[in-house]
């Protein structure tokens, strides 16, 4: 059997999809800050990052044209307001802005080496675009890859959970967390310390929010077994509404995506996060419930005379009640038999809860400083936990930490000007597109999770699956056969 390189390409580009979860990595620049280990100024080489590179090389060729275009579309525009203007409804091109914007912030950065960093981060989601477009990627193999990857992480931290323990290992790029040792991350109860689940990830509430978008691509995976869903608000051709099985494979029957599914859900469960339990149900209720309403809509109006659509409404509104079902058994079932943990994290009452709320709280006070003497351009891309240790000193190393919540930290390392570009990047991916509605999909959790967290922006393999899913966005429509 001949493998072809296109096959290789494809297949690998899966690959890369799969363990982009993955840890492994060799640290080249390793400081101290306050005579302690500073995380968030590590300069690091991940296993993805070489399989990103061999992919690009091999791809060249095929991206080339892609590329050609993007400059085309930078350097070829005519001089006057309305042309310019037009460059800012171009995702592609409010991608290169602030591309450029992140490099200039070099300039006045503290730390220069982790602005060069964290743009090389930024290049490789461009590059994943890119590769989007030119190799045009099935989108069921895509949320396949990101599936398979999460029942890994779930398996892995439901072992962490059952006995209790982890393991430290080079390899894996995961390091021991005593459940005595200060800094391991525990509920609290009257009963004792209670692990929560870190699977593959530095912390509990990265795995959470991995595992979020996981089982959402299982539920797309789920769903679209036999159908593909058009936004209803969008009038096109009604008999190309429901697609026929044969022209729709399916990689794997319902059973194995409901397995798949409850695996991760209960992974999701023992993180104890709960930011990301919120944007699972949010998004769930969103995108399950509210949709059904407008489905049923559609015997009335716009097509009456297509018989499918009552198949189609029909079929959604069956499905929708097997996931929820299936959502609120597991958080049901693991609330009871697990009943302090669980209402000690939801009510956070306990020392360490009030700590940790207390903590957040001071980081969002620290930053509101950093923000205010940098308010127009920030402190440089990765250089947060640098300029607050300027601005804070004599702090022990674990108290310079990035401010849990993603928009801040990015106005305070990139300024009114970087957020604004990112806000615009996102509204130009995701509302250019027809399909609003299986865009809020992903859209919402990460949105949530940015509310309550800064991995999305300070752990390089949320960072690229962040990039990752605004390129599925953009090309979604014709990613899929």
């Amino acid at each position: 059997m001949t493998i072809s390189l296109n096959q290789v390409r494809e297949y690998g580009f899966y690959l890369l999809v799969f363990i982009l979860p993955w840890q492994t990595r060799w640290i080249i620049r390793d400081p101290l800050i306050s005579g302690g280990t500073w995380e968030y100024g590590r300069i690091s080489l991940y296993a993805w990052d070489v399989l990103l590179v061999i992919l690009l090389i091999i791809s060249l060729l095929k991206i080339w044209p892609e590329i050609k275009n993007f400059k085309f579309l930078i350097f070829n525009f005519k001089s006057n307001f309305k042309s310019i203007f037009q460059i800012f409804k171009s995702p592609v091109l409010t991608y290169f802005l602030l591309l450029l914007f992140t490099l200039t912030s070099v300039l006045w950065a503290g730390d220069k080496a982790l602005v060069f960093y964290w743009v090389g981060r930024l290049m490789e989601g461009g590059v994943i675009w890119l590769w989007l477009r030119a190799l045009k990627p099935k989108l069921e193999y895509i949320l396949l890859s990101l599936s398979l990857a999460g029942v890994v992480q779930a398996v892995w931290a439901i072992g962490q959970f059952v006995t209790q323990s982890t393991f430290a290992s080079k390899w894996l790029g995961v390091a021991i967390h005593p459940i005595t040792q200060y800094g391991t991350s525990v509920v609290l109860t009257d009963v004792g310390r209670w692990l929560r689940a870190y699977g593959g990830q530095v912390h509990p509430n990265v795995l959470g929010g991995l595992l979020v978008i996981t089982c959402l691509a299982t539920v797309w995976l789920y769903f679209n077994k036999n159908f593909k869903f058009q936004n209803p608000n969008v009038k096109s051709n009604p008999k190309s509404e429901i697609i026929p099985k044969a022209q729709n494979p399916k990689l794997l029957n319902s059973y194995s995506y409901l397995l798949f599914y409850i695996i991760q859900l209960v992974g999701l469960f023992f993180t104890f996060s709960r930011g990301a339990w919120l944007a699972l149900f949010i998004t769930l209720i969103f995108y399950l419930i509210i949709p059904v309403g407008k489905y049923v809509q559609l015997d009335k109006n716009p097509y009456p005379e297509n018989s499918g659509l009552n198949e189609r409404q029909s079929y959604f509104i069956k499905q929708s009640l097997v996931v929820l079902g299936y959502t609120f058994l597991v958080f049901i079932t693991l609330g009871v038999v697990l009943w302090q943990p669980t209402v000690g994290r939801i009510l956070g009452g306990s020392r360490l809860e009030v700590k940790s709320v207390t903590e957040r709280v001071t980081s969002v006070s620290d930053s509101g400083s950093v923000i205010a003497k940098h308010w127009l351009g920030g402190v440089g891309m990765g250089n947060y936990t640098y300029a607050l240790q300027q601005s804070v000193p004599s702090q022990p190393a674990n108290y310079y930490q990035p401010v849990h919540n993603t928009f801040l930290l990015i106005m305070a390392e990139l300024g009114i000007i970087g957020l604004g570009l990112i806000l615009w990047l996102i509204k130009r991916v995701v509302f250019s597109s027809q399909f609003i509605i299986r865009n809020s999909l992903f859209l919402i959790p990460i949105l949530i999770t940015a509310l309550f967290d800064h991995y999305w922006w300070t752990i390089p393999s949320m960072f690229l699956l962040l990039w990752l899913i605004l390129g599925v966005f953009k090309k979604a429509d014709w990613m899929v056969d």
